[in-house]
């Protein structure tokens, strides 16, 4: 079993589903998630948010959970914060990951300046991939501002409608989001909630910073499809309480929050 390529995506995950998007919160909030890949709980993850009208901030620490902890060694944080401007957008600051991951220390540090990422950060250097035009950079985000502005625009317009590309460091990925309809939360993996809910369905592409002669390019670049789905919670307001995603090499991914979000403190921190 590998987790190469996974770190990131759940990292993503697990922040879409920490951010609780209205426009009025204040204060932080923590709550934990489960990761299945392929129906076994493989990794377990907290998350520290915090939305103001102007901007957003939040971390992740995903580590593995059960069985897999005795055989794999992951222990990874992750930190992002940034703007947002008129029209839903997002002005993404720093994005900084890294831990433990396949047996070596990891990290990827972007700064921003203006609309282009900088990478001032990437240990160890991955030599091994196609390199990405700087004239590819500018006007991409990172994954877990990708996840901030989705929420935001989901607020503010109703809408989940729109597009963008990634840029982790490593790889451009692009990202296309339709919807919501309303759909019932799918049961499984004894998650926090049910019943009907918001589903925005997404689709991501990589499109470049694939691995040289990797036999598995076409596998890497094919369209994977996944959906998010949101829940209104009293005090709270949306919230996305479960995602799934396809990968091309882990398979099927699913994110879910794992005990509801206490209302005392659900409206004491989120409500003004």
């Amino acid at each position: 079993m590998t987790f190469k390529g996974l770190r990131a995506l759940a990292a993503a995950g697990v922040l879409l589903a920490g951010f609780a998007p209205t426009a009025h919160a204040a204060g932080q909030v923590n709550t934990t998630f489960a990761i299945y890949m392929r129906g076994l709980h493989v990794l377990d993850a907290d998350a520290s948010y915090q939305i103001e009208p102007w901007g957003y901030g939040g971390t992740t620490h995903i580590r593995p959970a059960g069985l897999i902890s005795w055989f794999v060694t992951m222990d990874i944080h992750s930190r992002v914060e940034g703007d947002f401007v008129p029209g839903g957008n997002v002005k993404p600051i720093r994005y900084d990951s890294g831990g433990l991951s396949r047996g070596q220390h990891r990290r990827v540090l972007l700064t921003y300046n203006g609309n282009t990422p900088h990478v001032d950060i990437l240990e160890p250097a991955e030599t091994d991939r196609d390199p990405i035009p700087d004239s590819d950079l500018p006007h991409t985000i990172d994954t877990l501002s990708g996840m901030a502005r989705l929420l935001e625009t989901l607020t503010q317009t109703k809408s989940c409608e729109g597009s963008g590309v990634i840029f982790d460091g490593l790889r451009l990925t692009k990202m296309t989001v339709h919807g919501p309809v309303t759909s019932d939360i799918p049961q499984s993996h004894k998650q926090a909630y049910s019943g009907p809910a918001l589903r925005c369905d997404f689709v991501g592409q990589q499109i470049a910073g694939f691995v040289k002669g990797s036999p598995n390019r076409s596998k890497m670049a094919a369209p994977q499809p996944g959906s998010a789905w949101f829940k209104e919670i009293d005090g709270v307001g949306l919230v996305p309480v479960r995602i799934e995603f396809n990968h091309p090499k882990l398979g099927h991914v699913t994110v879910v929050m794992q005990q509801p979000l206490p209302p005392s403190k659900s409206t004491a921190v989120l409500s003004q």
